[in-house]
């Protein structure tokens, strides 16, 4: 990171920002440009690595892409705000939080699914103060839906204010 002073230098800073927001962009490697999609995430730490677990439809452009590349990149934003100068214009600026990463995707083991689902939908409700157990999903439910997750190798945050 080119601007050491708005980097964050701790994993709990991160998480914070992980925890806090709904939406992670994911890109996946596709030709002739990138293939980039906002989705719903839930996260964890694992043994001090960012594991983000997604989930969605049995086919489609997403997993073709996991599974002819699982090199993936992904952005979290939050608190954007614009601060706007009117002269110069080019003193303006933007307020945010982001964390931003790359790893290896892959699509979870049956054992595992149940748990990403908890992840996501523990994450999803957390404002609302809604938890969910492993008695959530029906059987049919978890068989309905592919799990996958992103465990990063590289993550960086920074703050911008």
């Amino acid at each position: 990171m080119r601007r050491k002073d708005r980097e964050l230098a701790s994993m709990d800073e991160i998480m914070n920002i992980v925890y806090r927001e709904n939406v992670c962009c994911v890109a996946f490697h596709d030709e002739p440009c990138p293939y980039v999609v906002p989705m719903n995430y839930g996260a964890k730490l694992e043994m001090g690595r960012l594991v983000l677990y997604f989930h969605g439809a049995s086919e489609g452009t997403k997993l073709d892409l996991l599974r002819k590349n699982p090199y993936a990149s992904f952005t979290i934003v939050s608190g954007a705000k614009t601060k706007l100068a009117a002269k110069p214009a080019c003193k303006s600026s933007e307020q945010f939080e982001s964390v931003c990463g790359s790893g290896r995707a892959e699509i979870v083991s049956s054992e595992e699914k149940r748990q990403g689902l908890l992840a996501l939908m523990n994450h999803m409700g957390r404002e609302a103060g809604i938890v969910y157990g492993t008695d959530a999903f029906s059987e049919s439910a978890v068989e309905a839906v592919t799990v996958w997750k992103l465990t990063a190798e590289q993550v960086v945050g920074k703050r911008h204010e």
